[in-house]
């Protein structure tokens, strides 16, 4: 079938198309884009006859579609169900749909597509909240730890500078020793005479 969009791909048309309009064309509408001229007038006929049986196709679907309607409002069909109907009435050479080009080496996006890519996300999103959780749980007991090293050096001046050179290592500030002490008596407060006790 000849096109009229001489070097360019047609994936580089559709996407030309999106960035204008915000929405990926069908199929079909990059069909015509690629196999019409501005005014609509085909190529050759292969083209104009391909085009016409899927628009055919794809408002018999839609008038199926409206009377199937409870409410009886006009239906229109997503570009996903578009480019389903395109797929099916196209002609296939080598397995490679005629007419779209590059196209066929792009992945186009179908329900199975979108669905799988959802999927995907969900399943790192959990594992990023697993992941977020576990270092969590991992510093709460890290600083359960450093507490716990802070009561064992009370008293014990070698465990004391074995931990102030550590900090000091890490570029942490060092701890005062007081903060950690059991036995170290709290400001007395009147009202709590017996909580102190």
């Amino acid at each position: 079938m000849l096109h009229r969009t001489g070097q360019k791909p047609h994936a580089g048309v559709r996407l030309e198309a999106f960035e204008k309009t915000g929405v990926l064309p069908s199929l079909s509408d990059l069909f015509k884009m690629t196999h019409a001229t501005s005014d609509g007038v085909f190529v050759d006929p292969a083209s104009e006859k391909l085009f016409r049986t899927v628009a055919g196709r794809i408002e018999e679907r839609e008038t199926q579609l409206t009377q199937e309607s409870p409410d009886g409002l006009p239906v229109t069909l997503s570009t996903q169900e578009v480019d389903r109907i395109f797929e099916e009435v196209a002609p296939k050479k080598k397995g490679r749909i005629v007419g779209i080009g590059s196209v066929n080496e792009v992945t186009r996006e179908t329900s199975s597509y979108t669905s799988r890519r959802d999927e995907e996300t969900a399943q790192m999103k959990a594992q990023i909240d697993s992941q977020k959780a576990q270092m969590d749980s991992q510093q709460v007991r890290l600083d359960s730890l450093k507490d716990l090293l802070d009561v064992m050096a009370v008293g014990n001046p070698v465990i004391q500078r074995m931990l102030s050179e550590r900090r000091a290592a890490l570029g942490m500030p060092p701890r005062d020793p007081q903060e950690s002490d059991p036995t170290r008596q709290q400001p007395s407060n009147p009202t709590n005479y017996f909580d102190n006790m």
